[in-house]
C-alpha cells in the first residue's frame, strides 16, 4: 500500500483516462480496472472515488457539473493535472527498478510528449538499461566461471534476456518516433 494516497501508482492511468475525456464515476470504475490489469493494480469504486475526491481538492481533477442531456456529474483533468502527469509519466519512464516496473502504464502516455521529448525519455531509460544489462551480464558469466551451476543462475539469465529485450524494443520505438 502506498504511504500516500498521492503515491498511488494507479493516479497516472486515472489522469490518463481523464486526457481522452471526461468520465463519470462509474465509466472510470469500469475502464480504469482495465488498465491497471498490465500493472496488477486494484481499483475499486470506492477507492475510485477516494481518488477522485482528493485529487479534486488538490486540483488535478476537477467536477464538471451534470448537463442537460445525461444528468451525469463527470470529471475532467485540469492544467495541473496534466503537468502531473507528464511529470509521473518521466518519472516512471525513468525508473528501471523491476520491483516498481510501470513503464507498460507510462509508455501509454508517452504521446504526452513531442517527439524530441518521447526520445529523449526512451533513451535514457536505453541507456540505464544497456549499462544494467553489461554490469549483471559481467556479474553473472563471473559467477558461471567460478563453477556456479546455471540452474542456479536461470533467472539472472531470464532477467537478462528480458533486458535485451526491452533494449530492441526501444531502438525500434526510438526509431519510428525519429521517422
Amino acid at each position: 500500500m502506498p504511504a500516500s494516497m498521492l503515491d498511488n501508482p494507479a493516479i497516472t492511468s486515472l489522469l490518463g483516462l481523464l486526457v481522452e475525456r471526461p468520465l463519470h464515476l462509474y465509466a472510470l470504475s469500469k475502464e480504469l480496472p482495465r488498465r491497471l490489469d498490465a500493472s496488477g493494480l486494484p481499483a475499486g469504486r470506492g477507492s475510485i472515488r477516494n481518488l477522485l475526491v482528493r485529487l479534486s481538492n488538490i486540483g488535478w481533477v476537477e467536477l464538471v457539473s451534470p448537463d442537460e442531456v445525461d444528468d451525469v456529474a463527470t470529471y475532467r483533468i485540469t492544467g495541473e493535472g496534466l503537468d502531473e502527469l507528464r511529470n509521473r509519466v518521466r518519472s516512471q519512464v525513468r525508473d528501471i527498478s523491476p520491483d516498481h516496473d510501470h513503464f507498460v502504464q507510462a509508455v501509454a502516455y508517452i504521446g504526452l510528449f513531442d517527439t524530441q521529448e518521447a526520445c529523449r525519455l526512451l533513451q535514457w531509460r536505453r541507456e540505464r538499461l544497456t549499462t544494467y544489462l553489461t554490469d549483471v551480464t559481467r556479474e553473472h558469466l563471473q559467477a558461471l566461471e567460478g563453477g556456479q551451476p546455471w540452474t542456479h543462475l536461470a533467472e539472472v539469465d531470464y532477467a537478462l534476456s528480458q533486458t535485451a529485450a526491452a533494449i530492441a524494443w526501444l531502438d525500434r520505438t526510438i526509431d519510428r518516433l525519429q521517422r
